[in-house]
């Protein structure tokens, strides 16, 4: 199972927004609107090249619900199966194709 990583370390994933790191902690700085296109695009090349791997992917990494629903979108039909991992030692199913 491949594992893709929605934090803001994910450097592949935000590339082209702006992100600053304040007191150690990173904050996206690039407006949401903006935000969800060029993460869409980064998450759609980072999948071409993940889906030759596995059929199945984890997401996981702390990061807001947006960002989740855009690569969401973009996954859930390339991949059999979609899971979350909170961090905690919990793995979710989230959709599963035949």
């Amino acid at each position: 199972m491949l594992t893709l990583n929605l934090s803001l370390n994910n450097q592949r994933l935000y590339h082209g927004c702006q992100i600053e790191e304040v007191a150690g902690r990173k904050n996206l700085i690039t407006p949401v609107a903006e935000a969800v296109n060029i993460i869409g695009k980064n998450a759609e090349e980072l999948v071409s090249e993940l889906k030759k791997e596995s059929d199945e992917i984890c997401l996981t990494g702390a990061m807001a619900i947006w960002a989740y629903l855009v690569v969401f979108h973009v996954v859930v039909h390339r991949f059999r199966r979609v899971w979350y991992d909170d961090d905690k030692g919990n793995k979710i199913l989230i959709a599963a194709h035949g």
